[in-house]
């Protein structure tokens, strides 16, 4: 499956000189180790006309995607600046549900090709604690096919972004929006990706502050009592 993944790649790479792909994956995992996800695959305007001119739609070969998504998973046409493509998406009630629905996708040669840049990614929770963390595949044989590393640049982007509850302990970042990481792909190199959050101090809060309106509503409770 992996040889046939990257023969796919390079292919539309070399076929569509000028085109530019785009990659997106973002995953949510709440407290309760439930969680949501979304995965694009954008194509430029060139290999948009490539498709249309061939008898095809505008999102060309990734129609055969959503064709072969199993039951579950809704999917859009999706539109982003001048790209054009598909998003698919589902949500998982557990970390072994979110593993068994990766696990249908790259099963099937068609939607596997949604799990193309990542070669490993994995959800532990443990304690409060939540770790993401994987790997990125190389999409790119340069030796093999003889590509350019600076026009595979041109040809490919991708990126996942993490969020998890909790405060983010790792990567250590002055700076963090809405508690989400974003990892960029290139496609060139084989990248690892690991996020880290806890929930442990949030709950020592949480359980000091329900603990002060306990002890405020007891006294005053005692307090009207005493009045009457």
């Amino acid at each position: 499956m992996k040889n046939y993944r990257n023969i796919v790649i390079v292919f539309l790479c070399i076929f569509f000189s000028a085109c530019e792909a785009e990659w997106v994956m973002d995953l949510e995992v709440n407290e309760d180790e439930s969680g949501k996800y979304s995965i694009s695959i954008l194509l430029d305007q060139e290999a948009q006309i490539y498709a249309i001119e061939t008898g095809q739609t505008e999102i060309g070969g990734l129609q055969s995607i959503i064709e072969s998504l199993p039951d579950g998973y809704g999917s859009s046409v999706y539109e982003k600046d001048n790209m054009f493509g598909i998003m698919v998406r589902n949500s998982f009630k557990s970390i072994d549900e979110f593993e068994e629905q990766l696990d249908v996708l790259s099963s099937n040669e068609n939607t596997s090709l949604l799990l193309l840049p990542i070669k490993e990614i994995k959800i532990e929770i443990a304690d409060g604690d939540y770790l993401v963390s994987g790997n990125f595949s190389t999409l790119f044989n340069f030796e093999d096919n003889k590509i350019d590393p600076l026009a595979a640049e041109q040809l490919y982007s991708g990126t996942l972004s993490v969020k998890l509850p909790g405060r983010i302990t790792k990567p250590n970042l002055e700076e963090i929006n809405d508690n989400t990481i974003i990892f960029a792909h290139s496609g060139l190199l084989e990248q690892t990706f690991e996020v880290e959050s806890t929930t442990s101090n949030i709950n020592i809060v949480r359980i000091l502050i329900f603990s002060i309106l306990a002890v405020a509503i007891y006294f005053f409770g005692r307090q009207v009592i005493n009045n009457k």
